[in-house]
């Protein structure tokens, strides 16, 4: 039996997810980096998260996560194009992480329009297929020997800047689910 106060929890935490702000993990492979990127997404009221897994195994490590996969919307593919498409289709904006200099910086995106951010495997990046569906290039400028930080430190610094634009736009003020999305969440963590 869910206790009036965390009914209470639910509806609050709910009451301030971003549907138009979501995440998508390409190939990563690191059960740490995955469960940390998780946890950010939760903490910055993201609910949809898109993992693209060719081989379809992925594993999430419990301990970094703090079972923050079970409050999330984790959509599987097998491929960037198909994940895209169909973001592309609602209007979405693609933004990519790239170590590329010709990148946009982070900080000079707009994230209080819908769109996706792709983040790619730890050794590889991002694919060409992902760069070339991009509407834009996103980089955290560094001024060391360093090219990159660890893709789940990016993602967190990158999800706190879209988290700080939304806030200052006003968008967690208000409930941003529809009723029947929001329904259909609260009876999946009901029994949590």
């Amino acid at each position: 039996m869910v206790t009036k106060n965390r009914a209470k929890r639910f509806l609050e935490v709910l009451n301030r997810r971003q549907p138009d702000l979501q995440v998508i993990l390409e190939k990563l492979k690191n059960p740490h980096n995955i469960g940390a990127i998780l946890r950010s997404c939760d903490a910055v009221g993201i609910q949809y998260v898109h993992i693209i897994e060719e081989s379809g195994v992925v594993c999430v490590s419990r301990e970094v996560s703090r079972g923050s996969a079970q409050w999330l919307d984790i959509s599987f593919y097998h491929d960037i194009y198909t994940c895209a498409s169909n973001l592309l289709i609602q209007d979405f904006k693609i933004y990519v992480t790239s170590v590329n200099p010709k990148a946009n910086d982070f900080r000079d995106v707009d994230y209080t329009t819908p769109c996706a951010i792709v983040v790619g495997s730890e050794l590889e990046g991002v694919s060409q297929t992902a760069l070339k569906i991009a509407h834009q290039s996103i980089i955290i400028p560094m001024v060391g020997f360093v090219q990159s930080f660890n893709v789940s430190v990016a993602t967190a610094i990158i999800l706190y800047e879209a988290f700080r634009q939304r806030e200052k736009a006003g968008m967690y003020r208000e409930p941003r689910l529809d009723a029947k999305e929001k329904e259909r969440i609260l009876k999946r963590w009901l029994p949590l």
